[in-house]
């Protein structure tokens, strides 16, 4: 997701606040408790019992609105592996629509009751505010989003994965804001294909109600009606940051980073997440900061045991609107490096298809198909406003 601020702009954020209040969460998504409970009741509402292991959460349908499927897994079992990811513009005239997608989302900016029907025209409002700024910084790195490249290019790797372990699977990528979107892989490809078990596996280590939550509710209204659909046997990997091959491969990365520095042991390493607002996580029971710390903590252990001590440090970027994010903010702790004197600062990469962490991808999905079920989906009251 883009980092972007609307500094300048007081007079229509205060506008904004008076409708604008995360504090105002539906009951669904509170009382979440961490670990093995923090999902039960984060989506309980909404139909979804999760079964969680030691380094994942697996999640199936609630037993009290499914109907057992019937499909003989023999020679004829199909199986579909469904990656999803945010999505990004792919070039600079996307990106107005592409934000507006991204704010229209009620899982990314969240309305009370009676001000619902004004998330379309707000989220137009706000990407057309931020819209030239945020071009400017995807002009700065070739003019658009790779992430559509860097995930198709994870679907081919993880494919192969799984063929290495006899184990063949139709792969489909499925973005949440941009092209190809998720109803697309799901309508077009994947009821072509006539798959018999599909499963999930959003490409967001840790969950949040923002990314991982905000998928499942489009699966579940895509599911809501269809006869095939509401059948098909489903397993949804909800989070999966400690698994051990994702920690090695963060550490990998950080090793060979710090050794091109000429004095490796006094880098700082910069943690740099996406944040989410406050509100989220003290109301509504969103476990992402405590993931997220949590994986931080399993890499810096990881990294100690290789003989690694450097000092790191924590912050969230990409805030947006007058409420209050996550904290420490990321711009705030950089100048604050500076003034402290600090000289030489690692800010850790994103994984790619390095080997280690899509051989642990392929496990995932190994481990993750006995636990796959039919989904039966209640109609959802409200409607998703769309800016596409």
């Amino acid at each position: 997701m883009v980092a972007v601020s609307l500094s300048g702009r007081s007079k229509l954020w205060v506008l904004i606040k008076r409708i604008y209040n995360p504090s105002v969460i539906s009951s669904s998504y509170s009382n979440t408790q961490y670990h093995s409970r923090l999902i039960a009741s984060l989506i309980q509402k909404r139909n979804l019992n999760f079964q969680a292991n030691s380094t994942m959460g697996i999640c199936t349908s609630s037993e009290k609105f499914v109907q057992e499927c019937r499909y003989t897994h023999a020679a004829t079992e199909k199986l579909g592996v469904l990656l999803v990811n945010i999505g990004g513009p792919e070039n600079l005239n996307d990106v107005q629509p592409f934000l507006c997608n991204l704010f229209a989302d009620p899982d990314v900016i969240r309305l009370p009751n009676l001000f619902k029907f004004l998330q379309r025209p707000l989220a137009k409002l706000i990407s057309i505010l931020l819209a030239p700024k945020t071009k400017q910084r995807y002009a700065a790195i070739g003019g658009g989003s790779p992430l559509r490249r860097i995930t198709d290019e994870q679907a081919d790797a993880l494919r192969t994965a799984l063929e290495a372990k006899n184990l063949h699977a139709n792969l489909y990528v499925g973005m949440r804001y941009w092209y190809p979107f998720m109803e697309e892989a799901i309508q077009q490809q994947i009821k072509r294909d006539r798959i018999t078990k599909l499963l999930v596996l959003p490409l967001f280590p840790q969950f949040s109600i923002t990314t991982t939550g905000s998928s499942i509710r489009v699966l579940q209204r895509i599911f809501m009606d269809d006869a095939y659909l509401s059948r098909l046997p489903v397993s949804i990997i909800r989070f999966w940051y400690r698994r051990q091959g994702y920690i090695r491969s963060i550490a990998d990365s950080i090793v060979t980073q710090l050794s091109k520095f000429e004095k490796p042991e006094v880098v700082l390493i910069f943690f740099s997440a996406h944040g989410v607002p406050v509100s989220y996580v003290e109301n509504a029971g969103d476990p992402y900061k405590d993931q997220i710390e949590e994986c931080i903590y399993l890499t810096m252990r990881e990294l100690k045991a290789r003989g690694v001590r450097n000092d790191h440090t924590l912050a969230y970027q990409s805030r947006v609107g007058p409420v209050q994010w996550l904290k420490p903010y990321t711009n705030e702790v950089l100048v604050e490096l500076g003034r402290k004197g600090v000289k030489s600062l690692l800010a850790v990469p994103a994984l790619g298809c390095t080997s280690s962490f899509i051989t642990d991808l392929a496990d995932a999905v190994v481990e993750a198909l006995p636990s796959a079920k039919a989904l039966s989906i209640l109609r959802e009251t409200a409607k998703e406003s769309d800016c596409r």
